[in-house]
């Protein structure tokens, strides 16, 4: 899916989002350390159960609570010169770049899979887009980071994850990289939604 101008892009929480701080966003995520938003505003209230559940682990939000937020962005293309990659399927080359961003350590054996442009054309975005990999997949990517479908550098073992995934269910990602990308969202609205 193509990122639009005009484009309504949401983002599910425990918590509402109305300005965006980067410093917030987690480390070891698909498409590195960025601002997440779907085009599903159904996924986007899915994704708060995730959110609450991780929030209250680690005591950020109060184990009663029992609601979330889904906060709406609207994206509007400020600067043409943003560099953008768009995943446009889940291939071999999306599975490989969320395991070198899930597992740092495996930066090394997996950047010689991509092609040496497409790994600097990815790794310099600002903007990433492609499926998400969400919890319902996590079982499948973890087994493949393990090696239990072989060796995560061999193409087959890539095929065997990507194909138990079904990808053409898979819904988009949208991550914001930079304090420049994120520039180019603008707050509309936040909901709560009880869980």
């Amino acid at each position: 899916m193509k990122l639009k101008d005009g484009m309504l892009l949401y983002h599910g929480s425990y918590v509402p989002v109305k300005e965006i701080d980067l410093n917030m966003c987690a480390k070891g995520k698909d498409f590195g350390r960025g601002f997440y938003l779907t085009a599903s505003l159904e996924q986007a209230i899915n994704f708060i159960n995730t959110s609450l559940m991780k929030a209250k682990t680690i005591g950020d939000a109060p184990k009663e609570q029992n609601y979330g937020y889904v906060s709406c962005f609207k994206y509007h293309c400020k600067d043409k010169s943003i560099p953008y990659f768009e995943f446009e399927e889940a291939n071999k080359e999306w599975l490989w770049f969320i395991a070198l961003n899930r597992r740092r350590h495996l930066t090394e054996s997996l950047k010689v899979k991509l092609q040496a442009d497409r790994f600097f054309d990815i790794t310099n975005s600002e903007i990433i887009v492609g499926k998400i990999a969400n919890d319902t997949t996590n079982p499948v990517i973890t087994t493949y980071l393990n090696g239990l479908y072989g060796d995560i550098k061999n193409d087959s073992s890539a095929n065997i994850a990507i194909s138990l995934l079904l990808p053409d269910r898979l819904k988009e990602q949208f991550c914001f990289l930079s304090e420049r990308a994120v520039e180019c969202l603008e707050f509309v609205e936040v909901k709560r939604y009880e869980r």
